[in-house]
């Protein structure tokens, strides 16, 4: 091949050459004359003889120089005639190419007779376009070249008579082109018999290939010899189209009965003529004769016996699609014999799912697709042709090739035994609602690690090189459940439609009704549709564009019928579905190739995770491992010791205590651990802990304390507990745990800079929490929950760093002097009198002291106790008022509702649990202490 440069070099070359070449007429007469005229003038002045010989030079050497300037034109011209003619040749070969090309396409588009029985996969397949015309034959058809046409095809800079030899005089002519004319109107065929009966056999046969039956209809009244056209399913079947067929006098039914009209024998009133003939060698010809032209045709004939057999091929191609009561094996449908092409799903995801007609029918997700929907309510087989469709596709490509992620929502049945190929990375069914979820959302780390790859090796689209990277398919059964129990996931699917074909991501959704369950974003990117049976009308024209599916006739609606319509489709085809058993599984699963392919996920937390050893964790006290599927990663998660605290929610039994004991055993001091087992240290630590910032401070059962508490005490802890809580901080954490977020609780917890949320038993509490609805697992194990929306599994520490607890006083006993003690006549008070009297301490009565006078009763060494009811105190209120100055009193837990008033003191005391032997002392000049009785 000359390269371009080249070519211009010549072309410059040539144009050079030629200048002077053109520009020569003659010989150079003044260039001639002047050295004559010189050489007479020199010989007239010196009368040399020899001086005349300079005169005969000038026309020697003119002549020489017009014989050379004649030579370099010849051979200019002899180099232009080369290049033209290679210019002309290229030429030639570049449009012949085109040419050809355009030739082929048109082929494609309008396929003739011959073309469509080589291809059945194209038989009866709406293309746009194919069924407006109809194709008469072939011939030599002249076609459009632009400048920019020739431009590309290395035209430019062409000499014009290159140009012209190549083109000629009128427009590039592609030969053995097929002959069309729009399927409207009327088209006269005349000429021999014979010919045409040949003619128009081929013109019914070839509009048959093209409509399927029920589009087209054939119609008008046959002669004997076209008896044929009875066996086809196009004549006894209404079509939305009619073709009506006119012998001699032409077509007499009723104007816009019908949308054209052949016209046999005769052309009279015809749009289009077309002349039959012969040529000499005995061929079939045709002039097609219109308004504007008229065309030389060789037309396509069929003998009656080609056009019968035909006729009843046709009709059997329809049989099957009738209901059967037997099922079709996928078996049936498949090679055994042939292997898996390895690297072929790069390309293509192409595999048999039933017949059409009485052949295989195939889907591929790659060019029929990308995604698909299918809608079939139930009984109508959906559940089959999903996994015939997976087991199709696992037939014919490795695990290197495809892989799948099957999702079933309606029991977990329909997928089980397609876990055996190698080819099925996961199963995730409505059983385990948790598991299903987190499997899907981790298909949104796999689509950001797809897209990581192919930005590696520099690629924008898995087909266009090799990634190592198999094509993913997620099939979903019961899509509608699904989207019912985790809307959420409908942004998944609709990312996975939008951007998953580039990465080699499929989707296949499943699903009863199509009205109200797939978006208009869903509809969008999901071209392929398959409709079983529809619920109504109004779910095939969303899926089909018309209710091809409800106007089935009686009994046609069985399980395992479907009609199809794919990207390229104008109209759905109908298809019977292969059903793949569980032998055949088997079958397959034991001989495919390749090894199995681990899931698009990460194992499911530990339910028992120990606290690890960290060395150099200043920052963080780690609270458990999280599970952070779209991201497919599972890592430490923790508190910032910066942060004020944690708040752990949980039921009974579900981690609270232990969720609070990791993160006390990573905390150097602990000043208290309060709980409800022990509800007076309990006040008194949270008194304590409130004014003071030595270390954490951790609250277990918060809700059951402040429950316990009586009334005063439960609204004063409240108060305490917020203190702590906004105190809290860099010096120290709050770690407060609780069973149920109550109303004084809940502005605490929103103090809380973070919160986890255990296993919850009823879904309001959870709720109530904070929780999401979609996150509620009350089956959840022990540790199991969420921290600010991530799934958490709690670690366990080694030990129980309960510290701060504090310590029971011991035994009060009267002190020598007068002890003054207000008490009713309950047990405890009975047991504590027998105590005191027991270690020797005298007990009397107000009245004993009132007649000895309060300064006798006061001996040294001795203990008196002068004991009485609060009614009693009342009375002898003078008598209470001076033994208060002299010495201590102490106050029985059971007239805590006179407290205020025997003390004049406001606020609350130490807490005293009724019953217990517990006592409120106080001492002049000192706060009021609880003592043991007891």
């Amino acid at each position: 091949m000359r390269s371009s440069s080249g070519t211009a070099h010549r072309r410059s070359s040539v144009k050079d050459s030629r200048g002077p070449a053109r520009g020569t007429t003659g010989l150079p007469v003044l260039a001639m004359t002047v050295p004559v005229l010189g050489a007479v003038a020199l010989w007239v002045v010196t009368g040399s003889v020899l001086s005349l010989w300079f005169a005969a030079l000038a026309p020697l050497m003119a002549v020489a120089g017009f014989g050379d300037r004649v030579w370099a034109a010849r051979r200019a011209r002899r180099r232009d005639d080369a290049v033209a003619q290679a210019d002309s040749a290229a030429l030639s070969a570049a449009l012949e190419e085109e040419l050809t090309h355009r030739r082929d396409r048109a082929w494609r588009a309008s396929p003739d007779i011959r073309r469509l029985l080589e291809e059945p996969a194209e038989l009866w397949r709406e293309v746009p376009g194919r069924q407006e015309h109809l194709v008469l034959g072939s011939g030599d058809v002249a076609t459009e070249l632009p400048a920019a046409q020739l431009t590309g095809l290395g035209a430019e800079g062409s000499a014009p008579k290159s140009m012209t030899r190549v083109l000629g005089a009128g427009r590039p002519t592609m030969r053995d082109a097929p002959i069309v004319v729009p399927l409207r109107g009327s088209l006269g065929v005349d000429g021999p018999e014979p010919l045409v009966a040949g003619v128009v056999r081929a013109m019914i046969v070839q509009l048959c290939l093209v409509h399927p039956p029920g589009r087209l209809e054939i119609v008008g009244d046959l002669p004997e010899s076209f008896a044929w056209v009875e066996e086809l399913p196009h004549r006894v079947t209404p079509g939305q189209h009619r073709v009506a067929l006119g012998f001699s006098s032409g077509w007499e039914g009723a104007a816009g009965a019908a949308d054209a009209t052949i016209l046999v024998g005769s052309g009279r009133g015809a749009a289009v003529r077309m002349l039959v003939g012969q040529t000499s060698t005995g061929a079939a010809h045709a002039a097609l004769e219109t308004a504007e032209t008229t065309l030389e045709v060789v037309p396509q004939v069929l003998s009656e016996f080609q056009a019968s057999l035909l006729a009843r091929s046709l009709r059997g191609r329809i049989a099957p699609t009738a209901p059967d009561d037997s099922p079709l094996a996928l078996g049936d449908l498949l090679d055994p014999r042939r292997a898996p092409a390895p690297g072929a799903g790069s390309r293509t995801l192409a595999g048999a799912i039933g017949t059409s007609g009485a052949r295989p029918f195939c889907l591929d997700l790659v060019s029929d697709g990308p995604h698909a929907l299918v809608v079939g309510t139930t009984g109508s087989g959906k559940s089959e042709l999903l996994r015939t469709w997976v087991v199709s596709l696992a037939a014919h490509y490795t695990p290197e090739d495809v892989v799948f992620v099957l999702a079933d929502f309606k029991g977990g049945t329909a997928f089980s035994s397609l876990r055996s190929l190698p080819h099925v990375t996961g199963v995730l069914t409505d059983l385990d609602a948790a598991a299903a979820t987190r499997g899907l959302e981790s298909l949104r780390a796999e689509v950001r690690r797809r897209e990581g790859v192919l930005a590696a090796v520099g690629i924008r689209d898995i087909a266009e090189g090799a990634t190592g990277l198999p094509r993913l398919v997620v099939v979903v059964d019961e899509f509608a459940t699904l989207l019912s129990s985790h809307g959420e996931l409908a942004h998944l699917f609709i990312d996975l439609t939008a951007r998953g074909r580039a990465l080699g991501i499929h989707v296949i959704l499943g699903t009863q009704r199509a009205t109200g369950v797939f978006r208009e974003a869903l509809l969008a990117n999901c071209l392929l549709r398959v409709v079983l049976r529809a619920a109504d009308a109004a779910d095939c024209r969303l899926m089909l564009g018309d209710d091809t599916a409800q106007r089935r006739p009686a009994g046609a609606h069985s399980a395992g019928t479907a009609h199809v319509r794919r990207a390229g489709d104008e109209r759905a085809v109908r298809i019977r579905v292969a059903v793949a058993d569980d032998e055949f599984v088997s079958e397959l699963a034991a001989s495919a190739q390749g090894a199995r392919v681990p899931a698009p996920w990460l194992e499911p937390l530990p339910a028992d995770a120990r606290l690890p050893r960290c060395e150099g964790n200043d920052d963080m006290l780690l609270i458990g491992i999280a599970d952070e599927p779209h991201l497919q990663r599972q890592e430490p998660i923790g508190l910032a010791r910066s942060d004020r605290g944690l708040c752990v929610i949980g039921a009974a039994g579900s981690g609270v205590t232990t969720a609070l004991h990791t993160i006390a055993a990573q905390i150097d001091r602990v000043d208290a651990w309060i709980d409800a087992g022990d509800l007076e240290a309990a006040w008194d630590d949270l008194n304590r802990v409130a004014v003071s910032r030595d270390g954490a401070v951790v609250v277990d059962e918060a809700d059951a304390l402040l429950a316990a508490l009586p009334p005063d005490y439960a609204h004063a802890a409240a108060g305490l507990l917020e203190t702590i809580a906004r105190s809290s901080g860099q010096e120290r954490q709050f770690l407060l745990g609780l069973e149920r977020l109550t109303a004084p609780l809940a502005r605490i917890a929103d103090l809380m800079s973070r919160r986890l949320l255990l296993r919850h038993t009823q879904r309001t509490d959870y709720l109530a929490a904070g929780g999401m609805a979609s996150h509620h697992d009350p089956t959840a194990p022990p540790g199991r929950g969420r921290l600010s929306g991530t799934l958490v599994q709690v670690y366990r520490a080694q030990a129980s760093p309960r510290s701060g607890a504090a310590s029971h006083p011991s035994l009060w006993l009267p002190p020598a002097g007068l002890t003054s003690w207000v008490t009713r006549a309950t047990p405890g008070a009975e047991r504590t009198h027998e105590q005191w009297l027991a270690h020797g301490v005298e007990i009397m009565s107000p009245d004993d002291v009132l007649g000895a006078g309060v300064p006798s009763m006061i001996e040294p060494g001795c203990s008196r106790v002068v004991r009485a009811e609060p009614e009693q105190w009342q009375r002898f209120w003078a008598a209470l008022t001076t033994l208060r100055a002299q010495g201590p009193l102490l106050i029985d837990p059971s007239c805590s509702g006179e407290y205020r008033i025997l003390t004049g003191r406001r606020d609350l005391p130490p807490l005293c649990l009724p019953g217990a032997p517990r006592g409120w002392l106080l001492e002049p000049g000192c706060d009021v202490s609880r003592v043991r009785l007891g």
